[in-house]
């Protein structure tokens, strides 16, 4: 049966993309947003850090932080290929800066012309539309130390320019480790947070929150106890909350329920424990 009829939803709610509108503002997630726009607004700070467990809501927390930065005052690129090295790293950035419009004699043979490239876009074609610089570097603990290093020199431009440059590092915890053993880079960095999964008094919230957004009128469709059930063994992390809520929803449309009781949100997650242990 299909459950998005059976439920009167327009699109599913519980899937594992970007969208804004399904950002959940949970104390610790509002936290590292403002503390990242605190960041770039106070301008030479050098370097962010951002950690998280898998699936806590860190890759919804950069998007949302991306949108809120008006680009008229902020030019921000993205960067996830963090296992390349550092010449790599540099010339994406610069396709990314110039649009793809860059000299084509430039390559990533050529670090050194690489580098002059990147200085002229934060100090000239930036800063003269008085836009400071932001990178985001997602899955940083792929970055090996000597590119991490070589993004400490690139911040060297702080020093000189009226727009400055931000670089903020989102990984998973071991990611505060590596940094750790890096003293130059660790000297750098002004902002550090680390994003804690959902609290279980939140987790009602986000589940209600992403039924409204696809049309449900209240997003009452779970009974308190299962939600109960849910935030205990997904450890509040949005992720495996979604895998339960979306699995849940099928099961009771299949059973022709209207509400998901208890009972279901346990048969969906004994059913998960066994995938699990036979894997």
């Amino acid at each position: 049966m299909d459950y998005l009829s059976f439920f009167g939803l327009r699109t599913k709610a519980f899937v594992n993309v970007c969208r804004p509108e399904f950002y959940y503002e949970g104390n610790d997630h509002v936290e590292a947003l403002n503390r990242l726009i605190y960041l770039v607004e106070e301008g030479n700070m050098g370097f962010g850090v951002l950690t998280g467990e898998i699936g806590c809501g860190k890759t919804m927390t950069r998007q949302v932080f991306k949108d809120r930065l008006d680009p008229k005052d902020y030019a921000v690129y993205d960067f996830d290929q963090c296992s390349v090295e550092f010449p790599y790293i540099l010339y994406d950035l610069l396709m990314q800066m110039g649009e793809g419009d860059i000299d084509p004699q430039l390559t990533p043979e050529q670090p050194y012309f690489l580098i002059k490239a990147f200085e002229y876009f934060v100090q000239h074609h930036n800063a003269k539309m008085n836009r400071s610089t932001v990178i985001i570097f997602d899955e940083a603990q792929m970055l090996s130390p000597d590119a991490m290093l070589e993004l400490k020199n690139l911040t060297n431009i702080n020093s000189h320019v009226d727009s400055p440059l931000t670089i903020i590092f989102v990984g998973q915890p071991e990611l505060r480790g590596i940094i750790k053993s890096l003293p130059p880079i660790d000297q750098r960095v002004s902002l550090r947070y680390h994003l804690k999964p959902l609290k279980a008094s939140e987790v009602k919230g986000y589940v209600e929150q992403r039924l409204k957004v696809v049309g449900h009128p209240d997003g009452h469709l779970f009974e308190d106890k299962a939600v109960a059930l849910i935030a205990k063994y997904t450890r509040g992390i949005p992720r495996e909350i979604n895998r339960v809520c979306q699995l849940s929803l099928h099961f009771s449309a299949s059973q022709g329920e209207k509400v998901i009781s208890p009972d279901t949100a346990l048969t969906v997650l004994k059913d998960l424990a066994k995938q699990q242990g036979s894997g």
